[in-house]
């Protein structure tokens, strides 16, 4: 069954008032800063949000986002996988001083009162937040050398050359 997609925009304080939910998938084109980042373009990603207030009447938005993203790997510069999941608690706050009233495990989302909620923006915030300092294989799948043993030409034994000091030598026993 195929999840539907959801709405570009919400009146976040009216859902957290009414403890709605969504669920459904957004698509990788709605995520423009995203797309720089990654090789391919991506598949959509699926999402579950809930709106709710806590027992201090603060409006919330928690949820979780998971897909999957081709990066370039750092070693190889070949496209590796990554498979890009983020749960995340926000509290809906129109000023500062809201924002830093917030508990510790509250994360503030600026929104003025009468500001509809991008859910893509949202949702893509937390992905950019969840990719890789950098991506690279898996150890021994990557496309580039990363061990060197010493050629076999440099074990032969060495010529002996010219030394141009050798003149001087002569004159130190003189």
């Amino acid at each position: 069954m195929s999840k539907s997609e959801l709405p570009e925009r919400v009146d976040a304080y009216k859902m957290a008032d009414q403890s709605s939910q969504l669920e459904g998938v957004i698509a990788f084109g709605r995520m423009k800063r995203l797309s720089e980042l990654v090789v391919e373009d991506g598949a959509d990603f699926e999402a579950q949000l809930q709106f709710e207030r806590d027992e201090e009447k603060r409006r919330l938005v928690s949820g979780s986002v998971s897909g999957s993203v081709a990066l370039e790997c750092q070693r190889c510069l070949q496209p590796v996988q990554y498979d890009l999941q983020s749960h995340f608690r926000l509290g809906i706050v129109y000023n500062d001083e809201m924002a830093r009233a917030l508990p510790g495990d509250l994360e503030p989302l600026m929104l003025l009162p009468d500001q509809s909620l991008d859910l893509a923006d949202m949702i893509e915030e937390e992905l950019l937040l969840s990719l890789p300092m950098y991506a690279a294989h898996e150890p021994g799948d990557c496309q580039i050398q990363t061990e060197f043993k010493p050629d076999d030409q440099d074990e032969s034994p060495a010529t002996e050359k010219d030394n141009p000091f050798k003149v001087l030598e002569s004159l130190k026993r003189s």
